[in-house]
């Protein structure tokens, strides 16, 4: 099931967080979770009681854009299709706010999400040098949203 997060998810979201990412690929706070849950569309993969996974999406009301500004999912979820239900949820939540596109900036060496971005038609749109605090680079990817 994916609703929408709630402050009981937060030891969760920052139990995933923390599996997922590293200071050097931007990972949240608890504050940070605790910001986005009151101010923005923060949806969560549940099964069984348990949070496998989350979709965190950033929404300028002028624009016709929505960011995938994070998504990550539990090691022990992986592979079993979470990160795509959560996907297309924000893709439906975008769609009934009028957003044209979606896009998203992902690690170039990030090979598996990028599979998963490209499975859903993001495109590459341009490379983002020195992007995270390591110095890796970023994909800039964006998506059509289809009415």
């Amino acid at each position: 099931m994916i609703r929408s997060a709630n402050l009981k998810d937060l030891d969760s979201l920052f139990e995933i967080e923390n599996e997922s990412f590293d200071y050097n690929s931007f990972a949240l706070s608890r504050q940070n979770f605790i910001y986005h849950i009151k101010k923005n569309p923060l949806f969560v993969y549940e099964k069984e009681s348990k949070i496998c996974g989350y979709i965190l999406l950033l929404s300028r009301k002028n624009s016709e854009k929505i960011k995938v500004y994070s998504i990550a999912v539990s090691k022990n979820f992986r592979g079993f299709g979470v990160a795509s239900k959560l996907l297309e949820k924000s893709f439906l939540y975008a769609l009934n706010e009028g957003k044209k596109f979606a896009k998203l900036e992902v690690r170039t060496d990030n090979t598996s999400a990028i599979k998963i971005y490209k499975k859903y038609n993001f495109l590459h749109v341009k490379t983002l040098k020195a992007y995270y605090p390591n110095k890796s680079d970023a994909f800039v990817m964006q998506k059509t949203l289809l009415f």
